[in-house]
């Protein structure tokens, strides 16, 4: 196994959450929506600071999968708000990103977030995602993709890739304890946006918000692979890890690491 790839699996293979676990959770009875809008909390001049490591899967030359890993340090702030043409309140969420703690923070780009009594939503890479509804409990299920089409493609290496079929965000657990990184958060809420998987694609994608501080940890697996179409069809074509067999995509994860 190339030794890019066994850092690949050290780094992603002991995070992997599977889809079958049980949902816990904390007495959930609010009458107010607003008791749970502190997991995506907007006030200007907050800050939270990640380290987002990724692997990108493309086809090699020659045949094969060549991985590119990188490890990217991000700050987002909560900047001024402004106005939409709808008329509604929207606030600047400004990226910052360096290599490593010794560079100097760069400007990336400018995102925007928003949060209703009833809504939390977050605009990334220009598109829009209901994040949140509010108030939640265990069973609680939304289309947090519900404005981006299925069918929309994105580019990642050079490969024209479809992300956003199947999604289907539902609750993991509420109000409940958890180690992320060097904090210990009293609260947090794990939402899972998409587990799904055939032949050719894998999906999974999981997020974690701390009260009081918003996204503290996410996870992405957008996998392709063609290699139970070869022929003749692999005896482990749908037991062979994806790790082993993805030929393109992307795994990303987000931890965090520092917060205002």
């Amino acid at each position: 196994m190339h030794m890019r790839f066994l850092f690949v699996f050290a780094l992603f293979g002991f995070l992997f959450l599977p889809s079958c676990a049980d949902r816990v959770t904390g007495n959930v009875d609010l009458l107010d929506p607003s008791e749970q809008h502190p997991y995506f909390p907007l006030e200007t001049g907050r800050f939270v600071e990640y380290k987002v490591d990724s692997v990108i899967f493309d086809f090699a030359p020659g045949g094969g999968t060549l991985l590119d890993s990188s490890t990217t340090l991000v700050r987002e702030r909560v900047g001024d708000t402004l106005t939409d043409n709808n008329g509604d309140v929207l606030y600047r969420i400004e990226r910052f990103e360096r290599p490593n703690d010794a560079a100097p923070w760069a400007f990336k780009r400018v995102e925007t977030a928003a949060r209703t009594t009833t809504q939390a939503i977050r605009t990334e890479n220009n598109l829009r995602f209901l994040k949140l509804i509010f108030p939640l409990d265990r069973r609680s299920e939304w289309n947090g993709n519900l404005w981006i089409d299925a069918d929309r493609e994105i580019e990642v290496a050079g490969e024209r890739i479809r992300p956003y079929d199947n999604w289907l965000y539902e609750v993991d657990s509420i109000d409940q304890p958890n180690v992320i990184g060097p904090f210990v958060f009293d609260s947090v809420l794990t939402i899972s946006e998409v587990d799904e998987f055939n032949a050719i694609e894998y999906r999974f994608s999981r997020a974690k918000y701390a009260k009081g501080i918003g996204l503290v940890w996410r996870e992405q697996w957008i996998l392709d692979s063609q290699y139970c179409n070869e022929e003749p069809t692999p005896a482990d074509c749908l037991t062979r890890p994806w790790l082993d067999k993805a030929e393109r995509g992307y795994i990303i994860r987000q931890i965090v690491t520092n917060f205002q």
